[in-house]
């Protein structure tokens, strides 16, 4: 999956603009990156084009060990926007990276989160705005 169409996707699921699906997407595979193993994050990585690829790439082979809540505020403060719009923006983003590394790789990588990560990894349930 190209860039924008990555992006477009995000948009469009959390019923933001681009430049925010963007903002979003960044904090949100960078936090990922941090909560998930190194290996795994280079697995998810790996068919993602530039800059996506760049944003889950990680130093760190230990994963942090924080939920879900912690989670949300993290991508909500690097990204600067209300924790609600955070949430709706991760839902969106790991819908789309679903579909972009496929199902099984997206599977294999998530594996390692506690199941409070469920409500995340599930599909959005339509743009933040339409709740």
């Amino acid at each position: 999956m190209e860039y924008d169409a990555f992006l477009a996707k995000a948009a469009e699921r959390a019923g933001v603009s681009l430049d925010v699906a963007e903002t979003l997407t960044r904090a949100t595979f960078e936090v990922l990156a941090d909560r998930i193993s190194g290996g795994e994050a280079q697995d998810l990585a790996e068919p993602l084009p530039e800059p996506l690829k760049s944003w889950l790439r990680t130093d760190e082979e230990i994963a942090k060990g924080y939920g879900a809540d912690s989670f949300v505020r993290r991508v909500a403060d690097r990204a600067d926007v209300p924790r609600e719009l955070a949430e709706a923006g991760i839902r969106a983003v790991l819908a789309t990276l679903r579909e972009a590394v496929g199902d099984q790789e997206f599977r294999d990588a998530t594996a390692q989160l506690p199941r409070e990560y469920d409500v995340l990894l599930s599909q959005p349930a339509g743009p933040a705005g339409a709740r």
